[in-house]
């Protein structure tokens, strides 16, 4: 008798499954071995885009992947164990990084690597802002979340999709202020008019780089009203120390009446190389670098003489934090993603942009200011 009951059961529950009852299609997952063609196709067309979603997907476990633009740089290397550490301390289970390597085709690859791995949130730093749209629309047809990581997701101007960004032109003020206190102090501008040139280096494909180096310059002449603008070159570069390098080297060459630069760029990777370039043609001892990050900067101050002088310092612990918190908190408890932060730029607030700040740094209070980051 018992054994026919659990029979009569056993069918009872098939016929349940087969009429497809929230019981079976919500609670049971199909095998990890079970072909793709298995998972429910409407998954990616049903699911709902961020904007809309708002209760967790499930409690604790949460896979979070990150693709980064370059992730030989420090700066990101940072950005990623600081994420790796909130999020896992938070409740996810894992964190797959990947990286683009600041190619556009491999990023939209990583994307769909992630996409293909059902992951649960997807942090993105985009090597070619002019993937944007390409980007959300991906994650928004299969459902996953997407924010940006240091260089936003925008069109026209405006964000598509949260991020967590640079005050980018207050950050280049300082940079520029700093520059402006130096040269006033330390060079006599008056009598050396003709020799000192201001490299400003930029890197115009991105949009969040690109306010840095126009705050830089703006505060630099305000600083130094007297300093003669034709003597200003902007030299453009790709972020790399490679390129830095490459760009500082040729403007030098092209600029022989120019013995005495100050430099300004918006990453430590392109001040990096403009030290290297200055070194090279031996015009380090009369030059100043400003950078950007001071993850590079750091070791410059070291060093008993290094032409890299200053940078801003914005923590990538702090970028990192920050980013793994939104992520977790939107998973867990339906939190938009850096909603507290909608009107950082005016005109520009159907999504939350973070505003990371940055402090002047430089052999006289590195240690300090950055603390661990000193080291």
């Amino acid at each position: 008798m018992k054994k026919r009951l659990q029979a009569l059961a056993m069918v009872v529950t098939l016929a349940i499954c087969a009429m497809g009852t929230t019981a079976c299609s919500s609670e049971e997952k199909a095998p990890a071995e079970a072909p793709a063609t298995e998972a429910p196709a409407e998954t990616p067309a049903e699911a709902p885009a961020e904007s809309d979603a708002q209760e967790p997907a499930k409690d604790g476990g949460w896979v979070i992947g990150y693709i980064c633009k370059d992730l030989s740089q420090e700066w990101f290397q940072g950005t990623l164990k600081a994420i790796e550490e909130t999020a896992l301390s938070m409740g996810a289970s894992k964190v797959i990084a990947l990286d683009c390597e600041m190619d556009p085709e491999k990023s939209l690859n990583n994307l769909d690597q992630l996409i293909a791995q059902n992951v649960d949130i997807i942090i993105i730093c985009p090597p070619d802002q002019g993937l944007s749209q390409t980007i959300v629309d991906r994650c928004n047809e299969a459902g996953i979340p997407v924010f940006a990581d240091a260089d936003g997701l925008i069109v026209d101007g405006k964000h598509i999709a949260p991020a967590l960004e640079l005050n980018a032109y207050v950050v280049g003020s300082g940079m520029g202020e700093w520059l402006a206190n130096y040269v006033n102090t330390e060079m006599d501008l008056a009598a050396d008019a003709d020799s000192i040139g201001y490299m400003r280096m930029t890197m115009n494909e991105v949009s969040s780089c690109v306010p840095r180096a126009e705050g830089a310059k703006d505060a630099f002449l305000a600083g130094c009203p007297d300093f003669d603008e034709s003597k200003i070159i902007d030299a453009n570069y790709d972020g790399t120390t490679e390129a830095g390098y490459d760009v500082v080297a040729a403007t030098i060459t092209a600029h022989p009446e120019i013995t005495k630069w100050i430099v300004t760029a918006p990453n430590d990777e392109g001040a990096g190389g403009a030290t290297r370039a200055l070194e090279a043609a031996n015009l380090d001892k009369d030059a100043c670098v400003v950078g950007a990050g001071a993850y590079i900067a750091k070791d410059e101050f070291k060093k008993e003489y290094s032409c890299f002088k200053s940078a801003a310092y914005f923590s990538s612990t702090e970028t990192g934090t920050q980013e793994a918190i939104a992520a977790i908190e939107y998973l867990r408890d339906g939190k938009e993603i850096f909603g507290d932060y909608k009107d950082t730029y005016e005109g520009d607030n159907e999504y939350g942009t973070y505003p990371l700040g940055g402090i002047m740094v430089d052999p006289t209070n590195y240690q300090e200011v950055m603390g661990a980051d000193a080291e």
